[in-house]
């Protein structure tokens, strides 16, 4: 009589085959660099030595498994490496399936249970760096993969740690079932403060009660859900895509999936607590992650509208000229909009200020009469009785007196227009000679004027009597023909030149020849505001302003940062230009905060002088600004139509008023005062 018929090939020799083939295809999935980092990892378990005789991922794996530390049922070490060196594809599509997540894990029968009279002690690992906690959980009937993976997972969110140091240990079922983990002790007082206030996170993870290592348990207290909506239709006639609560689990009272659909819809905020308490009633994990999903990508829209609305809101002249295209007639008509838009708000102005300028204007007329039969003293700023004077540029004196303010009168034969002392030249246009929002300027040594012409995107070379010479168009080397637009000109002690501007990708710093040729240059980030640039003639230093973070940064001519400039209680907010004396102090102008800064060459925060007003001293919108001969500071007052004059201590000298609001401006070798006008198109010489 034949014997009983052995199977030859076990249930659990196919399990044990598909760990093996599990493993040999995330071997055959790594890259070398990707398996030499899996050695790395291991290398506080396998010895240098024979890591170096392990080829293959394969290998390493095999030595894991004689070591205990992966096997067919545990494989979190495997997982937590292959998140570390970014192959999570092999985690979802590999590792997972070899795991299915509706496997049941066995009890832990020896665990002991909830405890209110134990004693301090009897946990064996109470002294050590790990502390334990006991969860009571309510609703669930078995310990499946994912809902352990789950309760880790927000354990270790809830604590502020790592997943892999949040350890399982065990679970017994009673009435609800007891899970224990352990993780380290620092992180188990903030589950204990949550517990002590029964935080919804607890509660609608489904905890009834949680202890730590010895202590008396907490009572969580069990609230009924926040959108439970009552039943306000007598059929449910209304399906959601959702899973279907099993036998063992019950729903709320009132719930109903009408209820389910209202919680859903999309004028209703979707959070993660009330995530997890649909979660527990029996809702599908894998819907209330994408509804999840789908809340936190709407809540990123809506700040990031809010975030750009704001930004437009600094400044919206700005930005529109950020999104000009490289055409004359769209340029033609954004410009013609800015300066109506500009024309209106100056009207706005002039009406809270017209008073203030009517009794400015008798006083000036008065003065004016005065100095008709006087002498136009040369501005030197060092005469006694002559602080606090106002100068206003154009006045009748002597030919041979004809000076104001440091200034001097050009000679005759002029292509501009010279009118009592004063040149204008210029004019809106696209031709030579003719300025489309001309704003930085500066005079060279051979008194050759540089004009950044920002809306025609090249700079402008006249002479000090407003002779058009040439200009050259400002391209940006490397970048093939592709120009920018300039903001602001300066020269360096080699007398080349090195203009800021921007263009639709990115802000560039470029050196130019006098004649035009590009030498050199480097990018910066694109900025939604103007920038300023200076020189440092004792270090050769290029410095850039930069409104969106309200620092100065200071390059090397290769582009290489040496340090940022900032106000050390974060006071400059938005800095325009820019200047250094010839003691090396760095002279920022702040355009919203209506002040002038003053730090050392080391970037240190000296004093800063000015403030919001149309008297003496004070400032509206601060454009340009630069020192003379003297150390006297020269600032363009834009809000005011003047240029004010401050000792090197900022000590208010005197006035220069205008008839025009002033952009740029630059002083010239022989005392030429030199000022753009970037609403009407012209530069003026005084």
């Amino acid at each position: 009589m034949a014997g009983p018929v052995r199977e030859r090939v076990t249930d659990a020799d196919r399990r044990h085959f598909d760990f093996v083939q599990t493993l040999l295809r995330i071997s055959d999935e790594l890259t070398e660099e990707e398996t030499a980092n899996v050695k790395l990892f291991c290398l506080h378990l396998i010895p240098k030595g024979q890591a170096a005789q392990l080829r293959r991922a394969v290998d390493v794996f095999q030595k894991l498994m004689e070591l205990d530390k992966i096997d067919q049922e545990n494989l979190d070490f495997l997982k937590e490496i292959l998140e570390r060196i970014g192959r999570q594809d092999l985690i979802q599509n590999v590792l997972r399936r070899f795991q299915p997540p509706d496997r049941e894990i066995p009890e832990n029968p020896e665990l002991q249970p909830e405890n209110p009279e134990m004693q301090p002690g009897t946990s064996q690992e109470g002294g050590s760096a790990e502390g334990n906690a006991y969860l009571v959980v309510h609703g669930e009937v078995r310990m499946i993969q994912e809902n352990l993976d789950r309760l880790r997972n927000r354990l270790a969110t809830l604590s502020g740690t790592r997943r892999s140091q949040v350890k399982f240990r065990g679970y017994k079922k009673h009435k609800s079932i007891l899970v224990h983990f352990s993780m380290p002790r620092e992180n188990t007082a903030v589950l204990r403060h949550m517990a002590d206030h029964s935080d919804p996170r607890l509660v609608y993870m489904g905890v009834k009660s949680l202890q730590i290592d010895a202590e008396v348990p907490i009572k969580v207290q069990q609230e009924e859900p926040v959108y439970d909506v009552k039943r306000q239709h007598p059929v449910d006639d209304i399906e959601v895509g959702c899973g279907t609560r099993t036998k063992h689990q019950r729903a709320p009272q009132g719930w109903t999936r009408l209820s389910a659909l209202n919680l859903f819809s999309d004028a209703l905020p979707l959070h993660l607590q009330a995530a997890a308490s649909l979660e527990y009633q029996g809702f599908s994990y894998s819907l209330v992650r994408a509804l999840v999903q789908k809340d936190r990508l709407r809540e990123h829209q809506m700040r990031q509208a809010i975030q750009n609305l704001r930004n437009a809101e600094v400044d919206s002249n700005t930005l529109r000229q950020k999104a000009e295209v490289d055409s004359n007639t769209i340029m033609a008509l954004r410009s013609k909009l800015k300066i109506t838009e500009n024309r209106l708000k100056e009207a706005l102005e002039t009406i809270e200020v017209l008073e203030e300028n009517l009794q400015q204007a008798q006083e000036y007329a008065e003065k004016a009469t005065k100095q008709v039969t006087s002498h136009v003293t040369e501005y030197r700023g060092e005469k006694p009785g002559f602080q606090g004077k106002e100068v206003v540029l154009g006045t009748e004196a002597p030919e041979q007196e004809r000076h104001t303010a440091g200034t001097k009168v050009a000679a005759s034969g002029s292509t501009g227009d010279e009118k009592q002392g004063v040149i204008t030249f210029g004019g809106e246009g696209s031709g030579p000679g003719k300025f489309y929002f001309p704003r930085g300027v500066v005079v060279s040594p051979s008194n050759e004027i540089f004009v950044a012409d920002g809306g025609n995107r090249r700079v402008q070379v006249h002479s000090t009597e407003g002779v058009y010479l040439r200009h050259f168009p400002t391209v940006v080397p490397g970048t093939g023909d592709k120009d920018m637009e300039p903001h602001d000109v300066c020269m360096d002690g080699n007398g080349t030149l090195w203009v800021v501007g921007s263009e639709v990708t990115a802000d560039h710093v470029v050196q130019y020849s006098t004649d035009g040729t590009a030498m050199a240059g480097f990018d910066l980030k694109n900025s939604y505001h103007y920038r300023g640039i200076t020189v440092d003639m004792r270090t050769n230093h290029i410095l850039v302003s930069d409104a969106d973070q309200g620092a100065v940064h200071v390059f090397r001519p290769d582009g290489c940062l040496v340090r940022t400039v900032r106000h050390p209680q974060g006071e400059m907010k938005r800095p325009r230009c820019i200047t250094v004396d010839g003691e090396g102090n760095i002279l920022v102008s702040d355009w919203d905060n209506h002040c002038v800064y003053v730090y050392d060459e080391s970037g240190k925060f000296l004093f800063q002088f000015g403030g919001w007003g149309s008297g003496e001293g004070q400032l509206k919108w601060p454009r340009g600004i630069c020192t003379d001969s003297s150390g006297h500071i020269i600032v363009a007052d834009f809000g005011n139509k003047r240029v004010q004059i401050f000792t090197r201590h900022g000590e208010y000298v005197r006035t220069v008023r205008i008839e025009f609001q002033p952009e740029g401006l630059a002083v010239g070798p022989e005392g030429q005062l030199v000022v753009t006008n970037y609403w009407g198109g012209t530069v003026v010489i005084y």
